[in-house]
């Protein structure tokens, strides 16, 4: 089965120059001007990786990012003539793999996903991770403390399971961006906090662990 990408943009030029290069990869490609075609497409369609402007008509490019991180993590790369830092980091935060403003070269952005696609693909599949009260299953994108489950986003939800791989042992933030993120992460290390502040938010009372910041350095778990 072929690779599919799909192209969320309101301006048929895109789709044109970013279909040519991705055909020539060998990646099918299908198209959506808005962002209700997209998540129609994804309710119908096994897609692999998604290219999503920001500006489009009825839902915003961020609203459908929020929307396909609640079910999927599929590689997103952002495509945007939205060029501020505050857009960049609040893109990758939200749940981006990438970010690229416009203008911009139809060849650089088929590379780049064919580097985050090799990326994902050659992950291992993972086991359940326990420590404490808290079990993780970063492959079923599921956890639970005592049983009862978290509502976490894939991102958190592997921040979280880096932390309780290895309880006790300090990450830092490049450390849990490269292990998280990966490699070829082009975003700011702030995401990190981000997700540590989220993933803290949602933790129980019942919580019997805590995820502690060595200042200056990064973050560890350890039992309460």
């Amino acid at each position: 089965m072929n690779t599919t990408v799909l192209i969320c943009d309101d301006n048929i030029a895109v789709h044109e120059s970013l279909t040519t290069y991705l055909n020539d990869a060998h990646i099918d490609v299908l198209s959506a001007y808005t962002g209700e075609d997209a998540l129609q497409l994804l309710k119908h369609h096994e897609i692999h990786f998604i290219i999503l402007d920001l500006m489009l008509p009825g839902i915003f490019g961020l609203d459908v990012l929020k929307t396909l991180r609640k079910f999927s993590e599929v590689p997103v790369l952002i495509l945007s003539a939205k060029t501020s830092e505050f857009d960049r980091i609040l893109g990758l935060e939200l749940g981006a793999d990438d970010y690229i403003s416009k203008p911009f070269s139809p060849r650089e952005i088929a590379t780049r996903v064919q580097v985050i696609l090799k990326r994902t693909k050659n992950k291992p599949e993972s086991k359940s991770i326990s420590f404490s009260n808290l079990t993780v299953d970063p492959h079923a994108y599921t956890a639970f403390i005592d049983g009862s489950p978290l509502d976490l986003t894939p991102k958190e939800l592997k921040v979280l399971a880096l932390l309780a791989a290895a309880p006790g042992i300090v990450f830092s933030r490049d450390q849990i961006l490269n292990q998280v993120w990966g490699y070829d992460y082009y975003g700011d290390i702030r995401s990190v906090d981000t997700q540590i502040k989220h993933i803290r938010q949602k933790l129980p009372q019942n919580a019997s662990f805590e995820i502690r910041s060595i200042y200056g350095v990064g973050y560890k778990m350890e039992a309460l």
